[in-house]
């Protein structure tokens, strides 16, 4: 037993320093990396934290796009979708939340309606003005959702992009100790010794793009507004309403579940409770994983045009 705990003792401090020394190297990696990050879009100060608006193209309508919930880089994770096409016909806006892309953390509330105010108030500083046609992907919908009950006028016509919807999150199973220990591992540094493919779910991008999404992963990642907003999420889909206002045309882009923790049935099932009986919303379905504009860029991108000429021109 002695020999036993010396091994053991000796397992546990080996293991230390080697968290010691990944955490040392993370944090001098992230000095050195700083200098590479330099805002793609501009800086808006909201709410004490500056917030990342992308502006890209001068056309007619305005696309705002929103990101799903741990996606790192949001202005890298839509760019195939946008320069596919869009920018060329539509003025296209990426707004990066709190800890996400180069927008600082913040420990602020991630209340849906608090997240929603920050969005408005980084659009308006940035000078876009609505209405807007809105691209959310997965838990944006109930921002999206909020912001077209909330301000209907600003909301010209919806584009969910694989929609977590509210009565989707009453059956998600929520594990918040693994999420909090998952973000003391990023702290740590340790998705630096990760594929990268776990971490950057737009495999089309460029090598370089690819490098930088890595290193904006690698600071954002699980950063507290990320993690608080995750642990919020249940209680946020409890506060939206599950329909949307008869005068707004929407488009529900939904995939094969792939990546949702929901089996195919039960994903699409959600979609097609959801849209039933509200004949402004048109639900077409993709054979692909939840991120499917990046599977299926061309057809996403084709449908969004067609549905956009066909709803707003």
């Amino acid at each position: 037993m002695h020999v036993f705990m010396k091994r053991l003792l000796f397992l546990m401090g080996a293991v230390l320093v080697l968290l010691l020394a990944s955490f040392i190297y993370h944090r001098l990696a992230l000095q050195r990396e700083k200098a590479s990050l330099n805002p793609i879009g501009q800086m808006v100060s909201v709410n004490g934290h500056d917030m990342s608006v992308f502006v890209k193209g001068n056309g007619p309508q305005t696309l705002v796009f929103l990101s799903g919930a741990g996606t790192a880089s949001p202005i890298l994770d839509f760019k195939d979708l946008y320069d596919d096409g869009l920018s060329k016909q539509y003025k296209i806006v990426v707004v990066e939340r709190a800890g996400y892309g180069y927008s600082e953390d913040t420990s602020k509330s991630r209340d849906v309606s608090e997240v929603l105010s920050e969005t408005r108030q980084a659009l308006a500083r940035a000078h876009v003005s609505g209405p807007y046609i809105i691209l959310s992907h997965s838990m944006a919908s109930l921002e999206t959702l909020l912001w077209q009950e909330k301000y209907p006028s600003e909301v010209k016509a919806i584009i969910g992009l694989d929609w977590a919807l509210p009565e989707s999150y009453a059956h998600l199973k929520m594990h918040p100790q693994i999420l909090r220990m998952a973000r003391w591992g990023s702290q740590l540094g340790l998705l630096r010794y990760l594929p990268s493919r776990l971490y950057v779910p737009n495999a089309n991008l460029s090598s370089s793009d690819r490098r930088l999404y890595q290193r904006i992963a690698y600071r954002q990642i699980l950063s507290k507004a990320m993690l608080n907003e995750s642990l919020s999420v249940k209680e946020n889909a409890k506060k939206v309403t599950s329909s949307i206002d008869s005068h707004i045309p929407t488009l529900l882009m939904v995939s094969n579940g792939e990546g949702t923790g929901f089996s195919q049935e039960d994903w699409r099932h959600y979609a097609t409770t959801f849209a039933k009986d509200q004949k402004n919303i048109e639900v077409t379905f993709y054979d692909s994983p939840h991120y499917l504009y990046h599977y299926q860029t061309k057809e996403v991108s084709e449908k969004i045009e067609e549905f956009i000429k066909e709803t707003t021109d």
